[in-house]
């Protein structure tokens, strides 16, 4: 956050961004401290390139929506009037936005666009952390080879800069990027180097970067360097001044426990964790706590409690999720009404009404144009088809395999649905949340409705799963209606594509179910148990 030009508080300013890969503490009393100096009025780029830096230091310690909406501002007037440096600094800013709550593709846009608006003249500091921020973009995206070779550049541009952070932020994230594509060579490279610049240049690791050695060096199996590098973070006191870094190490230092079969250590270093999280309210820690609570029951041969917490942690999981996808929804709604032109505000509306995972239309989506559709039926239009598709069995690909490789199924399940989709006019594909999908198809009669529909039953099916999920099957179950004979209200229709889905859940599953009558009086809980 530095540049070069002939005002006399350019090196002021380079000197307050520059800080922020020193100290970012002593960065924000800087950056607050000259911004009331200036005091009320126009202070043009000076001003708004120290909001950007204390926007970049409260990016993680306040409400990511309200940072969005202040720096898209900032990058409203910084476009109005030519400021390319301070452009780049808000995309910088609004890639990091977008990549905590989870929008990889936002994240992409405004990492390549900070890049691309640098000037020739920034200086090398500025370029590597806008070549890191495009690196985890990349990295984030599955563009492995891309984000390597943007974290070898960033590497390059500040190999003779000790004084800063930045270089220990890089290889971490190399570090992490490789461990989560499952290089193991190339994660521990990564980290070795990381250790030897942090003896060479004395300095502490911070407590995200142990968090990841000890992840990949539990990957090679060397568990005991594992535990002595999380073992800080038993520490209380270093646990209230780094409580998310501390709470993401003491899962792992648990994990860690457990593999050493050291199983009333790893339920010390859990309940540790839990009172961390719920104390500082780290809803992904607690998630993630759950889980690993559900592993340590199961190692002591306690099914039943692990079972319990399961449920508790997929409860959890749910939850976080809808917490995630509202917190990106507010972001993108934020930044939706800042936005000055029509295409963008067009893009985030779709972007708002989008499943993250995979891509297809979201709840949302569904409420406004199925309703729509309903409309027109009501009104004397086309019939409408919907069906409720549930993938079976899928809890056992989650516990089975991983649930990466549930979220891969997942995904490739909407691509399946996305082509059915698109056979019929205005066909629309959506989740709604964990494996339960809908799909709509306006125009289509009861006839033609079971015919296609029994096809996506066939093509989920059918797919070659074996390079996923081995020899794990994929199948699901379909609960049709047609409206207008099903019900001309959305509830109505749901509900009887509901009823429907759990006669075919009851009577074997991997079949459509177009008319059924229902003996139980709470299909709902019965269907419950059927899945």
């Amino acid at each position: 956050m530095a540049g070069t030009g002939q005002d006399p508080n350019d090196a002021r300013l380079a000197r307050v961004e520059r800080q922020y890969w020193i100290d970012r503490n002593v960065a924000l009393e800087d950056a607050e401290a000259w911004l009331a100096e200036l005091g009320e009025g126009e202070h043009g780029a000076t001003a708004r390139r120290l909001l950007v830096v204390v926007a970049a230091v409260r990016i993680r310690r306040g409400d990511p929506g309200q940072i969005a909406v202040q720096v898209q501002q900032i990058l409203s007037w910084a476009e109005q009037h030519g400021e390319l440096a301070l452009q780049s600094r808000c995309h910088d800013v609004l890639g990091s936005v977008f990549e905590m709550v989870g929008d990889r593709a936002l994240a992409l846009e405004h990492a390549v666009a900070a890049n691309d608006l640098l000037e020739d003249s920034e200086v090398p500091l500025m370029r590597a952390a806008a070549r890191k921020c495009l690196a985890d973009a990349l990295g984030s995206a599955g563009s492995l080879d891309e984000a390597r070779r943007r974290y070898d550049d960033a590497l390059r541009l500040v190999i003779d800069d000790p004084e800063t952070i930045i270089r220990y932020n890089i290889l971490n994230n190399l570090a992490y990027t490789e461990y989560l594509a499952h290089n193991q060579a190339a994660a521990l490279a990564a980290v070795e180097q990381l250790i030897g610049l942090s003896e060479v240049g004395d300095r502490q690791i911070g407590m995200y970067a142990l968090d990841t050695v000890a992840r990949v060096y539990l990957t090679a199996g060397r568990l005991d360097e594992a535990e002595a590098k999380l073992l800080p973070a038993m520490d209380p006191e270093v646990g209230d001044l780094h409580p998310d870094g501390s709470a993401a190490a003491l899962v792992t230092l648990a994990v860690i426990y457990r593999t050493q079969g050291k199983l009333h250590q790893a339920q010390t270093v859990i309940d540790r964790c839990r009172e961390l999280a719920q104390r500082f309210g780290l809803i992904r820690w607690s998630t993630e706590a759950a889980r690993e609570q559900a592993e340590i029951h199961a190692a002591n041969g306690d099914f039943r409690a692990a079972f319990e917490a399961y449920r508790h942690f997929h409860e959890q999981s749910e939850a976080l999720g809808a917490s995630e996808n509202e917190s990106r929804g507010r972001i993108l709604e934020a930044v939706y009404q800042t936005a000055e032109s029509r295409r963008e505000s067009e893009r985030y509306r779709e972007l708002a009404e989008r499943d993250p995972l995979t891509g297809l239309r979201n709840r949302r989506f569904v409420d406004e144009h199925l309703g729509a559709a309903l409309m027109r039926v009501r009104e004397g239009g086309p019939s409408v088809a919907i069906a409720m598709v549930d993938l079976d069995h899928f809890k056992r690909i989650n516990d089975t395999l991983s649930h990466e490789v549930g979220d891969t199924v997942l995904r490739e399940v909407g691509s399946i649905l996305i082509t059915a989709a698109a056979s019929a006019a205005d066909g629309i594909a959506a989740r709604l949340g964990g494996e339960e999908f809908l799909l709509i198809m306006p125009g289509i009669d009861a006839t033609e409705a079971h015919l296609r529909f029994d096809a996506v039953c066939r093509a989920i099916a059918d797919h070659d799963w074996s390079s996923i999920t081995g020899t794990l099957p994929v199948t699901a179950s379909l609960g049709v209606a047609v409206a207008p004979a099903d019900g001309q209200q959305i509830s109505d229709l749901l509900r009887a594509a509901d009823v429907r889905l759990y006669v075919a859940k009851r009577d074997g599953r991997n079949r459509v179910v177009q008319a059924a009558i229902v003996s139980t009086s709470n299909p709902v809980a019965e269907l419950l148990e059927a899945r």
